[in-house]
């Protein structure tokens, strides 16, 4: 017994040395956390901790505009029965914009520059007030992933970047960096005017991205989660009140079992890509394919007031779908089309009359872009992120 206790008591130091050296990397933003060291903001703190840091930002509104340089986790945390950490936009407004890779300036609530990892979670980033009009095309995102900078955003609400149809709640880009990636997951984005989600790279294949979990609501937006030239799964997501639910640009994602509702066009694809096991409702098209290559399967699409699948005559791949309710089932479709898909209450079930070697226009695109001047063939043609000068907004 007697030499039990020496053990403890030699051990005794080490707990103790070790348990304060675990705290030599924890800080804080606020008071919340008094052995902990803290700073007053959480541009201060991000900028003046060691490398691998964590900091624990605690309940309250911290209007500023944050730049991370260096990998670290950065989390809300509760205290005094609240749960809120949110960060706001200046008094003076946002300032200093950068420049992204598709040649537009941003002005960004959040940035994460660097090639390490950064942890974003539990922290509310709140657009309110940063509206720019789109002035000089200069867009507004709530956090921004520059190229080269890898990490993850979990249960972060993200909200009101809006900014004359520029405002983007998060916004991830690379070159031709295939080792960069980003999750998102258990996040709320909603009530911005652009986009809910964006990423985009300048060509396949580009960085990786797994966006799960989420919830995607703009305010009546272009697009809900729009993707470009990436890869990776986006996959039981609520997506809805956009024009474009879920849009992928490139053969690289994966968009399987999430679910869409009052959009326009539900999943779109154009370049490749699938579009597997999703639940889409309420829309106007329930996947529309904008070039040869995609794939829809196993998807199940109700109400949708024009076509359940558009194929534009493109050589698309469509197989045991569901389609139930809609005015067309299958629209436009290439004569050397094959696929098994099942129909119920569907006044025509496919409309051919392709041309062997034409694209005709879409007949529900047809309504769904009264401004465009032309058809519409190409997501490219509307104001994106990847595609700034877009003519139809």
């Amino acid at each position: 017994m007697l030499r039990l206790r020496l053990l403890l008591f030699a051990a005794l130091p080490f707990l103790v040395g070790h348990s304060l050296m675990a705290d030599d990397n924890n800080f804080a933003v606020g008071s919340c956390k008094p052995r902990l060291t803290s700073f007053a903001t959480i541009s201060a703190a991000v900028s003046g901790v060691p490398a691998g840091s964590t900091i624990f930002v605690c309940p309250g509104v911290y209007a500023e505009q944050v730049t991370i340089t260096q990998p670290l986790k950065l989390q809300g945390i509760s205290s005094a029965n609240q749960d809120q950490a949110i960060i706001s936009v200046p008094s003076a407004a946002l300032g200093s914009p950068i420049a992204s890779l598709f040649l537009e300036s941003v002005a960004v609530q959040v940035l994460v520059q660097t090639t390490g990892w950064v942890e974003i979670s539990n922290l509310t980033v709140d657009g309110t007030g940063g509206d720019l009009g789109c002035a000089s095309n200069t867009w507004l995102a709530g956090i921004f992933f520059a190229p080269g900078s890898s990490g993850r955003i979990s249960r972060v609400k993200v909200a009101n970047q809006t900014n004359g149809g520029c405002g983007v709640g998060i916004w991830s880009e690379n070159g031709n960096n295939t080792n960069q990636s980003l999750e998102v997951e258990d996040s709320s984005v909603r009530d911005m005017d652009g986009f809910g989600i964006f990423a985009g790279g300048l060509s396949s294949p580009g960085p990786h991205v797994s966006l799960h979990d989420n919830v995607v609501a703009p305010a009546a937006a272009l697009g809900g989660i729009v993707l470009a030239n990436v890869s990776g799964n986006i996959g039981e997501n609520d997506v809805s009140n956009a024009f474009f639910g879920i849009a992928n640009v490139g053969p690289g994602a994966s968009i399987s079992s999430n679910t869409v509702t009052l959009t326009n066009a539900g999943v779109v694809l154009e370049g490749g890509g699938n579009a597997l096991s999703n639940r889409i409702s309420g829309s106007n098209v329930g996947v529309l394919f904008f070039a040869d290559g995609g794939r829809a399967q196993g998807n199940h699409i109700t109400a949708v007031s024009a076509a359940g699948i558009e194929f534009n005559c493109h050589a698309a791949s469509a197989s045991h779908n569901t389609i139930n309710d809609a005015l067309v089932g299958l629209d436009q479709v290439p004569a050397a089309f094959n696929g098994s898909n099942s129909f119920a209450n569907t006044a025509t079930i496919i409309v051919g009359g392709c041309a062997a070697a034409a694209v005709a226009p879409a007949t529900a695109m047809r309504t769904m872009a009264a401004s465009a001047a032309s058809s519409v063939s190409s997501i490219r043609q509307y104001r994106t992120p990847f595609s700034p000068n877009g003519q139809i907004k």
